[in-house]
């Protein structure tokens, strides 16, 4: 007998994870296709028998819910149409099965599964959180404690109910008495404007977590009591008290001495002996701090003391100065601790105040936040006394629970999920409708945990895993734990350079929280392409001449800032990239094809200056964009125009909101003929001089008859009506009011305009029904505007990284890799222990403020994993480096970088690779050209002379970027290594790209 061996199946971790018969935690690395997997599992739970209705599925987004449903529906309706071969072979590739086992009766099951999820009342359970949370407090308004007519508020009333608590706080606090009124007058007197009120912006960001601390805590009284003792004080201590204690304790006597004998020094110490002498003679905390202190008495101790000469003879004049110097720091410490413990109790007055006021105007409009969702879900299912009561009437309903982008599930919506699954796993219970067990499927990565600021911690889905796994296995049931490390969307040489950028097991500790580090492994799949990442030259801000407010704003960007010439650079590269026809791979086409400008993403950490000033040189250099990905409504200049219309409509005699809108795309009146029509126009008001001199030129003419429209309709009309009609009007030439605005302000002006009729719909429905209320009331509206940036455009989009979740590109951007991590953030500081600490600068931490501090910064660096790996085959870093500031420093995502392409770069005395390599999936046939000896001299000198020509025009260049690459599939010399060069120029996308045959033969002889 023969035996045939025959080679053994690799397991595919995707379709273990997908097995209906068992409960999975699925880590799942940036493109390995976790959300296919999610899709693979409920279409094998609906083909092995489970009813539609019996499936909760659970996002993080709407989007990505929406995109759940378009995928799954996509997969059951191609089933229910496709042929019994191409269904056979579908099914077996999900399943995992021979093809002989589908006979017709599982082909008719399976066609009929769309028709079975479309029918489903309710349809298919695919949602977010929240949305699952409002409608099961619909179901259970009673049991939850709220109005069976709740309302869930959007934006806009969160917005009005916010500002409506600022005011209640600030007539709280005019009244002049209690310790609302001291907190304050002290913070509004402390803090500027803007500050004061970001103060009140961290309340409400943080409400649920701040209300959740004064609860557990008994109230404010106890959440003081809390602060003092976290900053180490068994009761109130005044940091002044503490400073003249300091001051009283000093040896001034010895401090004379010593001046007397520092006098007869040097220089050094002649200065230093002044200072003594100055301090002894009127003495002050902060005095003898800056005098005994590097950095004005905030820094480290002053090394002349223990090192000066001028005391060599005076040893005991210089041990009392040390022991002064050491007493001050624990002095300086201790009032460090005291100030920000009184800092806090007076931030959380205030916080306990607006908080207070938010719940009362939040009850008198009769809604609910989000936040509020999740609080009362939670207690609805796992605190109140209906609890065991509502799980039983949901224990029939929800035999499978899947949750997607677990690592930015927050403590109570886990809560939320243990108390749905409690019954999962203890035994045999009741019996489900089929033969399935009844299980749950977790996916997340929490290298990707990005909203630690909305209250997710990544660490908690190893916890979760553990917990359910102890439950499960307890009561006989599988529970697997599925690591989907392979990467489909990205190419090796982007993938190596993520793991290097974090291979040290510090950095792997701060991605991915492990009790032991564990090494970050992104496995490629896509070694058929090659990719790249280009390290730009960072752009350094120079000193420019000191402007005059009266001249030029101050925040206004000079021609030659870094950050303009940063994105000059961008734009020109992109411009460039398009212009040569840079090939990419379609992954949908599977085919090449040129560069798109929908093919670009450029990521920033901030929509600041330089966000503005990308946005600025891709409209300057005609590249399609897709505008800002969040618009603030009350700041664009739609909403301004938009509200001049009723303005003018109220008050005619209002010259300058009128010449406003004579300029808008209402009017369209060109500067000259503006200037034409006020000049001289006195004692007349412009809409006199309007009126009596319509007829004199046409577009004075087409503006008198449409305001004149405007003053009548906005009699009889109501706010919504009136502003529907405006819009859809139509000028002499057939073109609407809308198409107008769009023309003149760009697509990204559409978003702003349904967004303002939305806001004027939603005010009717408050009751404001004239355009008077309606002006009032938009005149603190704070909306911004969340804007879809669908790739299906084919523009550039520029957002954040959060912005981006879910989104991919074959050419990525990351332009802001030098910010500082700490940047961000409010001076409102949460402590490992869910507790809460004020401190504005770094520089008054104590230890409890700088050890949240710290947290806070470890947590902001999450944002660098995902935005590596959003490109197909590789990103760009770059940055921007100001004045007086490190160029890389350690905990800027620029040293991160920085770091990988050292380790990266060949050793010395390896031969870097100088042939084979493509750029971003360029041609295989281009080889870049040798370098003549002395070649490299020449060009550093021609472009040191080029270094005075004007930094904003095209024809300036700075050196080009590094290039790291790895040969797709091995190289014909030193296969798998990555090596960095300065980027070639590629040419135009031949006809055709196929891909580059593995070389044959020896390897060819390395230049000398």
């Amino acid at each position: 007998m023969t035996v045939i061996p025959f080679p053994t199946r690799e397991v595919d971790p995707q379709r273990v994870a997908a097995d209906p018969e068992l409960s999975a935690f699925v880590t799942a690395n940036a493109g390995s296709g976790k959300t296919k997997t999610l899709i693979d599992r409920v279409a094998r739970l609906l083909l092995a028998g489970a009813e539609p209705a019996t499936i909760l599925c659970v996002t993080y987004t709407k989007a990505a819910a929406a995109e759940m449903q378009r995928r799954l529906f996509g997969l059951l309706g191609d089933w229910s149409v496709c042929d019994d071969a191409r269904l056979r072979q579908a099914l077996s590739d999900l399943e995992g099965r021979p093809i002989a086992d589908y006979d017709h009766i599982r082909l008719s099951a399976a066609r009929a599964l769309f028709a079975r999820a479309l029918e489903t009342p309710g349809g298919l359970k695919i949602q977010t959180i929240h949305a699952f949370c409002e409608k099961l407090l619909r179901r259970f308004p009673l049991e939850a404690g709220v109005s069976p007519g709740f309302r869930v508020m959007d934006d806009a009333a969160s917005a009005a109910i916010a500002d409506a608590a600022r005011k209640a706080v600030a007539r709280l606090a005019l009244k002049g008495e209690g310790l609302v009124a001291e907190a304050y007058a002290r913070f509004s007197v402390a803090l500027d404007f803007q500050s004061f009120q970001s103060m009140f912006g961290a309340f409400e960001n943080a409400r649920g977590r701040l209300a959740a601390y004064l609860g557990r805590t008994g109230g404010l009284p106890g959440a003081v009591a809390d602060v003092w003792e976290v900053c180490g004080f068994p009761e109130p201590v005044d940091p002044e008290a503490v400073a003249l204690r300091a001051v009283a304790a000093l040896n001034l006597r010895s401090w004379r001495e010593a001046a007397e004998v520092l006098a007869q020094g040097g220089k050094a110490d002649a200065k230093n002996g002044l200072a003594l002498l100055a301090l002894a003679a009127e003495p002050t905390f902060q005095g003898a701090l800056a005098c005994l202190f590097t950095d004005k008495g905030e820094g480290t101790p002053a090394t002349w003391v223990a090192k000066t000469s001028g005391l060599k003879a005076h040893e005991p004049l210089r041990s009392g100065l040390l022991a002064d110097q050491e007493a001050l720091e624990e002095a300086r410490a201790y009032r460090r601790a005291a100030q920000v413990a009184v800092d806090t109790q007076g931030a959380l007055i205030l916080a306990n105040a607006y908080l207070t006021a938010y719940a009362m105007e939040k009850a008198s409009y009769g809604a609910l936040d989000f936040s509020d969702l999740i609080e009362k879900t939670r207690d609805l299912v796992a605190d109140s006394p209906a609890a065991a009561w509502v799980l039983y009437k949901l224990d029939g309903g929800i035999d499978h629970i899947l949750v997607d982008e677990a690592q930015d599930t927050a403590p109570d919506q886990w809560a939320i999920v243990r108390s749905l699954a409690g019954e999962f796993f203890s035994g045999a219970g009741v019996p489900t409708a089929t033969r399935l067990e009844r299980n749950m499927f977790v996916v997340g990565d929490e290298k990707q945990s990005i909203y630690s600021f909305q209250g997710a911690r990544p660490e908690l889905l190893m916890e979760q895993f553990e917990f359910h796994r102890d439950r499960a296995t307890g009561a006989g049931f599988r529970f697997e734990k599925v690591d989907l490390l392979d990467s489909w969307r990205s190419t090796p040489q982007v993938l190596t350079f993520v793991d290097a950028t974090f291979s040290t097991p510090e950095l792997a500790v701060a991605i991915l929280p492990r009790a032991l580090a564990e090494p970050i492994v992104h496995t490629p799949r896509r070694v058929d392409h090659a990719g790249c990442v280009d390290i730009w030259p960072l752009e350094r801000e120079e000193k420019g001449d000191i402007r005059e407010a009266w001249d030029a704003p101050l925040d206004q960007e000079t021609e030659a800032s870094a950050n303009k010439r940063l994105a000059a650079r961008i734009a020109g590269e992109i411009a460039a990239l398009l212009a040569r026809g840079d090939g990419l791979f379609d992954k949908d086409a599977k085919a090449w094809r040129p560069a798109r400008p929908g093919d670009v993403l450029i990521l920033v950490r901030r929509r600041k200056a330089l966000f503005e000033e990308i946005l600025r040189a891709l409209k300057h250099a005609k590249i399609p964009v897709a505008g800002a990905d969040r618009l603030a409504l009350s700041e664009h200049i739609i909403f301004d125009d938009l509200v001049a219309v009723a303005r003018f409509a109220l008050f005619p005699a209002d010259d300058l909101t009128l010449a406003a809108l004579l300029r808008s795309p209402f009017c369209d009146l060109s500067d000259d003929s503006l200037y034409a029509l006020a000049k001289g126009r006195a004692p007349l008001t412009l809409w006199q001089a309007l009126t009596a001199r319509s007829e004199e030129r046409p577009e004075w003419t087409a503006a008198h008859a449409l305001l004149t429209r405007l003053l009548e309709e906005a009699r009889e009309r109501r706010p919504f009506e009136f502003y529907s009609r405006l819009l859809g009007g139509r000028d002499a030439a057939g073109r609407s009011m809308r198409l107008r605005l769009l023309k003149r302000l760009g697509s990204e002006a559409e978003d702003a305009l349904d967004e303002f009729l939305a806001q004027v719909l939603a005010a009717e429905s408050r009751g404001i029904e004239d355009l008077e209320s309606l002006t009032a009331a938009f005149a603190s509206l704070d909306i911004t505007v969340k804007r879809e940036m669908e790739a299906g455009r084919d523009e550039v989009r520029v957002m954040t990284a959060h912005g981006a979740k879910g989104l991919e590109a074959p050419i990525v951007f990351l332009p802001e890799t030098t910010l500082s991590r700490g940047a961000r953030g409010t001076p409102l500081l949460e402590t490992e222990a869910g507790g809460f600490l004020w401190c504005a600068t770094a520089k008054g931490d104590c230890e409890a403020s700088s050890s949240s501090r710290a947290a806070r910064r470890s947590r902001g660096g999450r944002g660098l994993p995902p935005a590596l790996c959003r490109p197909h085959p590789g990103p760009r870093p770059a940055g921007v480096v100001r004045p007086g500031r490190r160029q890389c420093a350690g905990g800027e995502h620029q040293g991160l970088v920085g770091r990988a392409h050292r380790r990266l770069r060949p050793r010395p005395g390896q031969p870097a690779q100088t042939r084979g390599r493509q750029r971003r999936d360029a041609d295989p046939a281009f080889r870049p050209r040798s370098r003549r000896p002395g070649q490299g001299r020449r060009q550093r000198r021609r472009h040191q002379g080029r270094a005075g020509l004007d930094p904003g025009r095209s024809h300036h260049r700075a050196p080009r970027p590094l290039r790291l690459a790895v040969p797709a599939g091995g190289g014909r010399r030193h296969p798998g290594r990555l090596t960095a060069r300065r980027c070639p120029r590629i040419g135009p996308l031949p006809a055709r790209r196929p891909d580059p045959p593995p070389a044959a033969g020896p390897a060819r002889p390395r230049r000398a």
